[in-house]
């Protein structure tokens, strides 16, 4: 289960993935508002922070469980 996924931040507003950086090496901290790009609205990075590490946490359940899930069938399999 070594799988990588890179989850990107949402806009709150209309769930874009863009945003405004005012340049390449700009990364946002604690407090500060980010621009939509798409609908223009400013976001609270703790909040898109929250929503991303939530987001996160319950992929990561669903892969768990799926995980367990094919290793109980491979199990089950060895001691038919």
């Amino acid at each position: 289960m070594e799988n990588q996924v890179i989850l990107k931040l949402h806009c709150l507003f209309c769930f874009s993935k863009d945003f405004v950086l005012p340049d390449k090496n700009y990364s946002p901290q604690s407090g500060h508002q980010i621009l939509c790009a798409h609908c223009g609205r400013s976001n609270d990075y703790d909040s898109l922070m929250r929503v991303a590490k939530k987001n996160a946490k319950e992929r990561a359940e669903e892969q768990v469980t799926q995980e367990l899930n094919r290793f109980t069938k491979e199990l089950s399999r060895l001691f038919k």
